[in-house]
């Protein structure tokens, strides 16, 4: 069974006023569900979690990323909001974000990323050998989001990126991220507070050890903003927010991909070839993006689209929706790996267009090179039914697969 499951019986107009991302139903019809909420008003009023207006149209969502002064990162853009700390650039609006950025963005360049391209294939093969030895091993199947996107991507993260050694340490990181943003809200504020715990952790045990690796973590202890050191707390928050990315994004993206190879005849055979392209690439991530949706904050008086908003009201921008909005793009609902122009919101735009791009894509690359090369004949584990994660995210909670060793 596919994930896209039966939507009979369904109230869409009642799950759209009220919606909510961290609804199991919702979460998994969010296609089905925003896309009436686009028909019937692209930017619509939902009751949960006290009140705010759902953006699902491309040209909407659009537009209040085009104007920070307006639609404001700076009381966070998680949602509902249970910031125990604002996380530098993402909670930030211009200049001091661009000051955030530009500390970073040397790190997370295509240059900078490419000279760990031999590592990350590395713990990309060693991945891969674990995960197939599950598969072939075990009496069941293997599952591909567990058992090879999440642990593959948080290894990059912890030895490559961050130069963690601390293996305990980050495993309580990835738990805690694996968290946030899903399930239940009410938890929210506490699962952040234990985030930026263990961020601390990793930057003391930086600083003690006077070790450099000329890496982002450095960039936080000894680099400056607007010409001074960084707070403690804006050390700890883009760290966060690192960890968060790092280890929520790429599994996500990754899992999606191997979903259509398992269901899709062919597929497996075509990605297996080296010159599978950018374009392809992009495709995937418009059809399932990694982060589905972020939240702004109204700072003034001010119309979205046709609606009239007030200022402290607040928008959540559903890129997986405006991804799939037919004014923008053709048969949106079809995954069409032909597609030529592809302006597609899943990394954002603009000032917050996603900083970890770069990496993502190569990690991808490589992911799904090294898996390809050693498996073969995946297919989707029998009576396997999909369930996509509720929260702001919108992938899969896991992807159980049957599949031969090459």
């Amino acid at each position: 069974m596919s994930g896209e499951q039966a939507t009979s019986g369904l109230d869409f107009d009642r799950m759209v006023d009220s919606f909510d991302v961290y609804d199991h139903d919702t979460a998994q019809h969010v296609f089905e569900v925003t896309r009436h909420a686009r028909s019937r008003c692209p930017v619509t009023h939902s009751t949960a979690h006290g009140g705010y207006w759902l953006v699902t149209s491309y040209a909407e969502v659009r537009q209040a990323l085009s104007d920070p002064a307006t639609f404001s990162s700076s009381q966070g853009v998680g949602f509902p909001h249970h910031q125990t700390l604002m996380m530098p650039p993402i909670d930030f609006d211009p200049p001091l974000q661009k000051e955030f950025r530009r500390l970073l963005n040397p790190h997370f360049s295509r240059a900078g990323i490419a000279k760990y391209a031999g590592a990350i294939r590395e713990i990309a093969a060693q991945t891969v050998e674990a995960f197939a030895g599950r598969g072939t091993a075990g009496p069941g199947p293997a599952d591909l989001h567990n058992d090879f996107a999440a642990p593959f991507t948080a290894e990059v993260l912890a030895r490559v990126i961050l130069h963690v050694d601390d293996e305990d340490l980050f495993q309580r990181a990835r738990a805690v991220a694996s968290q946030i943003s899903r399930h239940d809200p009410s938890q929210e504020g506490d699962k952040r507070a234990r985030l930026e715990q263990i961020s601390e952790e990793v930057l003391d045990q930086r600083a003690a050890s006077g070790t450099r690796h000329g890496d982002c973590i450095d960039a936080l202890l000894y680099g400056e903003v607007s010409g001074r050191p960084l707070t403690r707390d804006e050390r700890v928050g883009t760290l966060m927010i690192l960890i968060l990315g790092g280890l929520s994004t790429t599994n996500a993206a990754l899992t999606g991909i191997f979903r259509h190879v398992a269901q899709t005849p062919g597929l497996e055979e075509h990605l297996r070839d080296d010159d599978w392209t950018r374009q392809e690439l992009d495709e995937f991530l418009r059809f399932e993006p990694p982060v589905g949706s972020l939240s702004r904050t109204v700072m003034q008086d001010t119309v979205l689209g046709s609606q009239p908003l007030k200022a402290d009201e607040v928008v959540l921008l559903h890129f997986a929706a405006a991804n799939r909005d037919g004014a923008m793009f053709a048969e949106p609902d079809e995954l069409r790996l032909d597609r030529g122009k592809n302006p597609h919101l899943s990394f954002g735009l603009g000032d917050h267009r996603c900083i970890g791009s770069n990496l993502g894509r190569l990690q991808i690359e490589i992911g799904v090179a090294e898996l390809l090369a050693r498996v073969e004949d995946i297919k989707l584990a029998e009576g396997a039914v999909l369930e996509r994660e509720a929260g702001t995210g919108s992938g899969w909670v896991s992807l159980p697969v049957t599949f031969r060793r090459r």
